[in-house]
């Protein structure tokens, strides 16, 4: 069976028609407009390297699917960098004078260079003896929803699906956003308190790439169609493992493996890839 390629661009963006030339001169075949003048569907045969090479300098997102598109029954998501805009751990840093050193371990732990794990576990020993009113002061301040992550977790929930944020970040953020966006669950790693202040420890296990892979397995029981998106290392479990990988401003270790990359327009274009139309969408 064909492949099925869907692209994106920003609403009458000129990139669109060039990709569409591109994409039928090297043996795509147009399919539909999903979305007049932002969304196109095409058959064919290709790899993920093709594509890239042919649409790697236009303003386009894309999604291939092995057969046809398929709207997902479970959709897990990365918190930090995906449905916000922000790594809590690098603000909460920055509030508490350390900052600098944080954001150079996130990085490297994100692009993969770092094993996750230890590399939190070193980033929250830099909290210690911090008051725990940074946690509202960060919250309120510095934490914004990304752009469409109300509308796919709206339109997945009233379509029927199962949305969990799950998180390599915090329990205390990961609740509020999950509430906020419209979660069905989620699931972080908890920070542990004594007398008001970090401890700089995490209580129990921590959520990494692995667990992460685990919840999606979970949700995923019965032969479920599952779309997972994340933006870091941390995420390329899940990502590899999902029906519909999604690589959102991602980090070149995860763009490599996914089947799905956001990186000019807003999360709205998950639903696109599953062939969502916005008649459907829940805004």
């Amino acid at each position: 069976m064909a492949q099925t390629l869907i692209i994106v661009s920003k609403p009458r963006h000129e990139d669109l028609q060039t990709a569409k030339n591109l994409l039928q001169a090297n043996g795509f075949i147009f399919n539909s407009q999903l979305l007049k003048d932002q969304a196109i569907q095409f058959t064919g045969n290709s790899s993920h390297n093709q594509i890239t090479a042919i649409l790697q300098n236009l303003k386009i997102d894309w999604c291939l699917h092995r057969a046809l598109p398929q709207i997902a029954d479970v959709l897990v998501c990365d918190m930090d960098s995906t449905i916000i805009g922000q790594e809590c751990i690098d603000e909460l840093a920055d509030l508490a004078g350390v900052g600098e050193q944080v954001k150079a371990i996130t990085k490297a732990a994100m692009q993969g260079d770092l094993e996750f794990s230890h590399s939190l576990a070193e980033r929250v020993k830099q909290l210690a003896g911090q008051s725990k009113d940074i946690l509202d002061e960060c919250w309120q301040d510095r934490i914004t929803i990304n752009p469409g992550a109300k509308t796919l977790i709206t339109t997945m929930n009233n379509l029927g699906a199962k949305t969990a944020l799950v998180s390599g970040g915090f329990t205390w953020f990961a609740k509020r956003v999950a509430r906020k966006v419209g979660f069905c669950e989620y699931h972080a790693n908890e920070l542990e308190f004594r007398d008001h202040k970090f401890t700089g420890n995490i209580i129990g296990e921590v959520i990494d790439s692995v667990a992460k892979r685990e919840h999606l397995s979970q949700l995923s029981k019965g032969n479920k169609i599952t779309c997972a998106l994340g933006d870091g290392a941390n995420d390329l479990a899940m990502v590899k493992a999902a029906n519909i990988g999604i690589a959102y401003h991602a980090k070149p270790i995860l763009e490599k493996s996914a089947n799905g990359i956001i990186r000019h327009t807003d999360l709205s274009t998950a639903l696109l890839f599953q062939g969502i139309l916005p008649k459907n969408w829940v805004t």
